[in-house]
């Protein structure tokens, strides 16, 4: 097996593995290329070989800080989830990634689900986060009855009560969304994307879609999620509310939404995108009442010493 890196002149071999593999909307080119293009990164993808078959891809945002370079996977600018994809039949490959000498990477992983398995990447892994997933093969009554919590259930019910519409956003409505977007970041306290960014990737994506569901009521957006979703793979990407909006049931109403959608595209999972149980309880709760099953998520750090040492003798100059 061997390891190269290829760049963009060469993505029709990316594209062509991820049409063919079970695949995750955060590793096509589409995402990527918008995210390098907006926040000034050395895009590539590492890929293994297997004599001449392509057998693994791994995307990787190249950033410099002086004499050092970091390769981030996944989790550089709200990028989800990065690390190695591999072809079905490769399980437990030793990757030994081909850093030069002033390179470390970090990736966040995909979950460990049955069909991201077969990565490098053991379960006993030493650092992991967690994510909620929903399978989608099941009935919708079963993921009604079975996942949903009754109070969502409950708060569902009431929003429909209330007359609470979900609908798509429009193109023509994008300042709207970016109001409310950087309005909620402001309070609590989050970086925003550009305006440019989602304009980009909302419109020009080819491989990958993107779904923006919004609740309304009296001609006021209340709620609004971001699915980023492909053949096989829906991430709740983005979730946040107006201001001053009384909670009465509509983000319950509006996730329902975004799952049953995410059925509806053929997916097979919906991932909610990453719990934290200490940190952030509220959201953690919300979330678990759509989903009971938790999968980790595999976080990597690979810093060579030749780059340990690089990094000790710039702080001492």
């Amino acid at each position: 097996m061997r390891i190269i890196r290829i760049l963009n002149s060469q993505f029709d071999i990316i594209n062509t593995f991820l049409s063919s593999n079970f695949s995750s909307p955060t590793h096509w080119p589409d995402w990527n290329l918008v995210v390098s293009k907006h926040y000034n990164t050395d895009f590539f993808y590492f890929v293994a070989y297997d004599k001449d078959e392509v057998i693994g891809i791994c995307p990787a945002h190249k950033t410099k800080k002086g004499k050092l370079s970091l390769i981030f996977s996944g989790q550089f600018r709200f990028i989800p989830n990065g690390g190695w994809i591999f072809k079905s039949g490769f399980e437990n490959i030793n990757i030994s990634l081909p850093l030069n000498s002033n390179e470390a990477f970090q990736s966040f992983g995909l979950p460990f689900i049955s069909e991201f398995m077969n990565s490098f990447y053991e379960k006993e892994n030493s650092k992991t986060a967690l994510t909620l997933i929903i399978d989608l093969d099941k009935d919708i009554e079963q993921i009604w009855n079975v996942e949903v919590h009754s109070k969502r259930r409950n708060m569902i019910r009431k929003a429909e009560k209330l007359g609470i519409q979900i609908r798509e956003l429009k193109e023509s409505e994008l300042n709207e969304f970016y109001k409310v977007y950087t309005s909620a970041n402001i309070r609590y306290g989050l970086d925003s994307l550009s305006k440019e960014f989602f304009a980009d990737i909302f419109y020009k994506s080819k491989n990958i879609k993107f779904k923006v569901l919004l609740s309304e009521e009296d001609d006021k957006i209340q709620n609004i999620v971001v699915i980023a979703y492909d053949k096989n793979y829906a991430t709740y990407w983005l979730g946040f509310s107006n201001d001053n909006i009384k909670n009465n049931g509509q983000g319950d109403l509006l996730q329902w939404e975004a799952i049953k959608f995410a059925k509806q595209q053929g997916c097979k999972y919906y991932d909610l995108c990453y719990i934290e149980k200490e940190k952030l309880p509220h959201i953690y709760k919300f979330k678990k009442g759509f989903a009971k099953n938790e999968f980790k998520i595999p976080i990597i750090n690979q810093k060579p010493l030749s780059y340990k040492i690089i990094n000790k003798v710039t702080k001492w100059l």
